[in-house]
C-alpha cells in the first residue's frame, strides 16, 4: 500500500497540487492533507483509490517508497464519467506546457448528451486561458458549434465516424460512445505524432465554416 511520501512524490511528478488530487480522486482536501502529513490512519480503501488515481495518470509505484512515470501506458475508462474524465485529463496534461488538442469525429449534439454543453464550453474556456488551442474535424454540413468557428473543418460524410479520437501532448485518446462510455488513452509520443501528421494532412486539404462564411448559431 502506498504511503505519504509516495503520494507527495507522485503529485510532484505530475505537477499536481493537493487540490488537483482531491478533485480528480473525489476525496476531500482536508482528508488528503491529513494523509500526506501522516496524521491518523487512513483506510486501505482510501489509499487504494489514491493509488488508482495516480496509476491512471501514468505513474508506477515501486518497492521502498519509489514512484516513477511509466514509459508507455494504456488506460481504459469505461463508465458514465469517462467523457468528463477525458476532458480533465486533457486539461491537466497541457495546462502548464501549452500545446494543441486535435479532435476528429466530433458530433457536438451527441457529445452534449454525455457531457453538457455548459461543461464543454467551460472546458474550452479553461484551455484558452492557459494558451491551449483546439482543432476539430466534423461532418460536412454540421453547423452545431460550441467553440470558435475557425477551430472547425468539415470532412465528407463518407469519411466521417462519430467514434472520436483526440491527440494531446504525448497521448492519443479513442472515444467509443455508448452505454457506458469508453475511453482508451495511449500515452506514446511516437504514436501521437504519427496520428497528428495524418490529422494535419486532412486539415490542410479541407475547409471549415469560417472559410465558407457560415454564421454560428445564437
Amino acid at each position: 500500500m502506498i504511503n505519504a511520501e509516495q503520494i507527495r512524490s507522485a503529485r510532484a511528478l505530475l505537477d499536481w497540487s493537493t487540490a488537483d488530487l482531491a478533485k480528480i480522486s473525489g476525496l476531500t482536501l482536508n482528508g488528503l492533507n491529513r494523509i500526506e502529513r501522516s496524521h491518523g490512519h487512513p483506510q486501505k480503501e482510501t489509499l487504494a483509490l489514491i493509488q488508482k488515481t495516480f496509476e491512471e495518470a501514468g505513474l508506477e509505484f515501486l518497492p521502498s517508497s519509489g514512484v516513477k512515470k511509466k514509459e508507455q501506458i494504456i488506460v481504459i475508462w469505461e463508465d458514465d464519467d469517462a467523457g468528463q474524465r477525458l476532458l480533465d485529463d486533457v486539461y491537466y496534461t497541457l495546462r502548464d506546457v501549452g500545446g494543441e488538442v486535435l479532435i476528429s469525429g466530433v458530433d457536438e449534439g451527441r457529445s452534449a448528451a454525455v457531457v453538457s454543453r455548459e461543461r464543454m464550453a467551460a472546458h474550452i474556456a479553461r484551455l484558452r486561458e492557459c494558451g491551449v488551442k483546439e482543432r476539430l474535424l466534423i461532418k460536412e454540413g454540421d453547423t452545431d458549434f460550441i467553440g470558435p468557428l475557425e477551430t472547425y473543418h468539415w470532412i465528407p460524410e463518407k469519411y466521417f465516424s462519430s467514434d472520436s479520437f483526440r491527440v494531446y501532448g504525448s497521448k492519443l485518446a479513442l472515444i467509443v460512445w455508448g452505454k457506458p462510455q469508453k475511453v482508451i488513452i495511449i500515452d506514446d509520443a511516437r504514436m501521437a505524432e504519427s496520428v497528428r501528421k495524418l490529422f494535419d494532412f486532412v486539415w490542410d486539404h479541407t475547409k471549415g465554416p469560417a472559410d465558407e462564411g457560415v454564421p454560428k448559431k445564437a
